[in-house]
């Protein structure tokens, strides 16, 4: 539409910045900062999600456990869990963090609100997500499979 060329890289930073400020305003909610509702653009994706269900500091852990996967939308090991915590919360203690989260795990793995999924022998590769996230045969459907990064890998010493 626009031959001129300074117009057209002028709308292409447009695009950019307006990109960018999605972002920006995704990780303000995450922090619970409460945008006025005309600054908030249309999002969808990830970003809907983080409008739709925005981290709480002041939520309980079990809370905090169903706000952590529905956000990321797939299996969590406590690892992970607490990692997340720790970056909306940084002036928390880990081990406090990974206690109390572990607490409200087995909470939720009880009460049936959770369910867990072990990968080989190490209880080190145990992750947990929503009951409707497994098929079957008890194994976590494609699209809320746990991350290949976090499972960790056992090597033996050889002395």
């Amino acid at each position: 539409m626009y031959n001129n060329q300074f117009i057209s890289e002028l709308r292409a930073q447009r695009l950019n910045v307006l990109e960018q400020l999605k972002h920006i305003d995704a990780m303000l909610k995450l922090y619970g900062v409460n945008l006025d509702e005309e600054e908030i653009p249309a999002y969808s994706g990830i970003e809907a999600l983080v409008y739709e269900r925005p981290y709480k500091k002041d939520a309980s852990n079990k809370e905090k456990i169903a706000g952590l996967l529905k956000l990321t939308n797939r299996f969590l090991s406590i690892n992970e869990m607490t990692s997340l915590v720790m970056e909306f919360e940084p002036k928390s203690k880990v081990e406090e963090v990974k206690a109390s989260l572990s607490s409200a795990k087995n909470i939720l793995l009880k009460d049936g609100s959770i369910v867990k999924v072990q990968v080989g022998t190490n209880n080190s590769n145990t992750f947990y997500g929503s009951p409707t996230w497994i098929d079957e045969q008890g194994f976590p459907l494609p699209e809320h499979k746990y991350s290949d990064d976090a499972v960790q890998l056992k090597t033996k010493i050889v002395i």
